[in-house]
């Protein structure tokens, strides 16, 4: 397929405002697409290069794609500068001066879909010295051969922003209306999968069948089935029904264990691969299996104090999580506990369609509880409103995060919030949410990004909704070693500035954190058309994407329910 196709695609959709006509355009094209292209161009029109799980960054910048813009067209990167002020888009800058390059290139060659991603993922693997201009030079080989709207889009996905307004949501439907299928079901597809060619290569091969020889792979990571939030126990158990398992929630982070022919491996949610981070959990894991077959279990790492039998906060363990070095110093400082609450493939099977209820009772006879390294979550089964809350209150006074509600008959749905599942937490409501600008401080607080602007996501068209500022919560100086201030969001952040202007920095959606909030207001100042009032910090979220930030269907959810 020629790269040219694409490009052209991508302007139809960049002009279609509406969901409804980006669906049918996007429908047409995938039921069009060579076999031979299907991975390649989904990837692309997903804006993706590499797999979650594969943890490579393309690692281009603006100044990188200015140089090789400058070269490919002889202007300088001065006055590439002072178009891209004047046009704010890189693409458009680079489809502007393409077209009015007056030498025109001998020898130039038809791109293919094909080669273009190809030569991104070889831009993304480059290391070592000299890696700058090896990726300068090959992306200036892709504008040399590119037409002025192949570079358009070749600028954008170097810089990993389309701009078409497509996300997650809106392929999936496509999918589903270019073979006749409920969106629901390629919706889990993708869950299992996260791969759409790989998906669309099934549909076409297995036709509507796929959807019931749909299994988990052992060592490539779905997405988890999520919970809902209630705000009482009442409200719980109208959800997922009576009787219900309670079980306690842990303040940790949620991992996927794969053991594939003996072989452990971790995944966290975000379809991070932390196994060396965590070989403590490996050998707790080795000990206490009884059943040595292929499986993939889910399971809570708590920080835990093994001296006092007491559990960590969240903000130790997160130390752990992105650690590439001193992991065995780390293993002595922060120890853990695995807490195992399902399984989704077991020998050669998958359960998803397996009641939780029968899950359970598997779980209990692959694993051999290890107090303070593995047990299986703490619940009980009851009808019971007051065994419920006795439950309840128990867990916060042990200072865990609250309960989890679950329907016994339930299937596992990967990939979404079903009433399957419920969480009851004791504070006020809470949100997940990704930083997208900051604005650098002043006096005493010169030389921190301080206030931080904050998106929300759009599920559909995966497009960053802003919904607030936020500068309460962090500290100027660390007080205690859980504390996060200014210094420490500033070198977070600053590896991710896209561009400045002024005090204002503009910032690639990386780093999640949860906020709490005293209410939610509509707003014309933000995207979202909400406003957090009075928003505070309150604590990192390593172990979330921007995949896993809250909607703005929750939030509009939550400013109804606030209405009452």
């Amino acid at each position: 397929m020629k790269f040219e196709e694409l490009s052209q695609l991508f302007k139809k959709l960049e002009a279609i405002s509406e969901k409804t006509g980006k669906v049918n355009v996007l429908a047409s094209f995938i039921k069009n697409i060579p076999e031979d292209s299907l991975r390649e161009a989904l990837m692309l029109i997903s804006g993706s290069i590499f797999y979650p799980w594969e943890e490579r960054k393309l690692g281009v910048g603006e100044k990188l794609v200015m140089r090789a813009i400058s070269i490919v067209t002889g202007i300088s990167k001065e006055k590439i500068e002072e178009l891209f002020v004047k046009l704010g888009d890189l693409g458009l800058v680079a489809e502007k001066l393409s077209s009015e390059k007056k030498q025109k290139t001998i020898f130039k060659k038809e791109l293919t879909v094909k080669e273009v991603y190809e030569t991104f993922r070889e831009i993304g693997n480059l290391e070592g010295e000299g890696t700058i201009d090896k990726k300068v030079r090959l992306l200036s080989n892709l504008l040399l051969h590119a037409s002025p709207l192949e570079s358009r889009y070749i600028v954008r996905i170097a810089l990993e922003d389309l701009k078409i307004g497509v996300g997650e949501g809106i392929i999936i439907e496509s999918i589903a209306s270019a073979y006749s299928l409920n969106p629901e079901d390629v919706e889990m597809l993708y869950a299992v999968y996260n791969d759409f060619g790989e998906i669309i290569y099934k549909i076409r091969k297995e036709g509507k069948t796929v959807i019931q020889n749909i299994t988990p792979l052992l060592g490539k990571p779905l997405r988890v089935m999520l919970a809902i939030k209630a705000e009482s126990i009442t409200e719980a158990f109208d959800v997922v029904g009576r009787p219900a398992m309670i079980e306690a929630k842990y303040d940790g982070f949620r991992v996927q264990i794969h053991n594939i022919n003996g072989r452990l491996e971790l995944w966290t949610r975000r379809l991070e691969n932390v196994t060396k981070q965590f070989p403590d959990v490996i050998s707790f894991i080795e000990e206490s299996m009884t059943l040595d077959k292929p499986f993939i279990i889910e399971a809570e790492i708590v920080g835990y104090d093994q001296k006092n039998k007491k559990y960590l906060p969240f903000q130790m363990i997160s130390q752990r999580i992105k650690r590439k070095y001193d992991i065995e110093r780390m293993v002595k400082e922060i120890p853990v506990e695995a807490r195992v609450f399902d399984v989704v493939y077991f020998d050669g099977k998958s359960l998803m369609n397996v009641p939780f209820k029968d899950r359970r009772n598997l779980l209990e006879k692959i694993i051999n509880p290890i107090e303070g390294k593995i047990q299986l979550s703490e619940g009980i089964i009851t009808s019971s409103d007051k065994e419920a809350q006795d439950f309840f209150n128990e867990a916060i006074e042990r200072g865990l995060e609250g309960v989890m509600f679950k329907n016994l008959n339930a299937p596992y749905h990967p990939g979404r919030r079903v009433g399957y599942m419920v969480k009851l937490k004791p504070t006020k409501e809470t949100l997940d949410v990704v930083i997208v600008g900051a604005e650098w401080g002043e006096g005493k607080r010169g030389g921190w990004l301080t206030s931080f602007t904050i998106a929300v996501r759009d599920e559909e068209t995966g497009e960053l909704l802003e919904i607030g500022e936020i500068g309460s919560g962090f500290k100027e100086k660390k007080e205690n070693p859980d504390d996060v201030t200014f210094e420490d969001m500033t070198n977070m952040l600053k590896n991710y500035i896209i561009r400045s202007e002024g005090k204002r920095v503009y910032i690639s959606p990386k780093v999640v954190i949860e906020v709490i909030y005293d209410e939610i207001q509509k707003s014309p100042k933000y995207s979202s058309g909400f406003a957090l009032r009075f928003p505070r910090f309150v604590r990192l979220r390593p172990d979330r994407s921007v995949e896993d930030i809250d909607t703005i269907t929750r939030v509009m959810e939550l400013y109804e329910r606030q209405k009452g």
